[in-house]
């Protein structure tokens, strides 16, 4: 059976612009796939009509019109959803049967949200 060797790391394999460009780009990925991947961003095709942008830092989607309700994930400002005109109890049913507060959710125009 062959071994496999594993070379001992110096101090100088940590230094230099190579380790910098190699870590930043692990570290992105990982942040990508900590934040849910590339699609949460392009998620909104408008099929409900009502398209809304997030304005809060981060907005909790939950699977019912309530804060007790069970988090199904979190959306960063700027994240465009479809919704609909349903609002129960300050919060607005998205699509997919999922819900989220309305007070952070803004209208875009040309959509119908009312």
């Amino acid at each position: 059976m062959a071994r496999i060797t594993v070379p001992k790391l110096e101090s100088s394999t940590f230094k230099g612009w190579a380790f910098v460009l190699v870590a930043g780009v692990v570290l992105a990925a990982i942040a990508l796939l900590d934040r849910g991947g590339l699609n949460e961003v392009a998620a909104a095709d408008g099929s409900t009509g009502c398209r809304l942008e997030v304005s809060a830092d981060e907005l909790n989607i939950r699977t019912g019109p309530s804060p007790g309700a069970a988090l199904v994930e979190t959306l960063a400002r700027g994240a465009v959803v479809d919704g609909t005109r349903i609002v129960t109890d300050g919060f607005r049913e998205l699509e997919q049967g999922r819900w989220a507060a309305d007070q952070f959710l803004t209208p875009l125009p040309n959509t119908n949200c009312a």
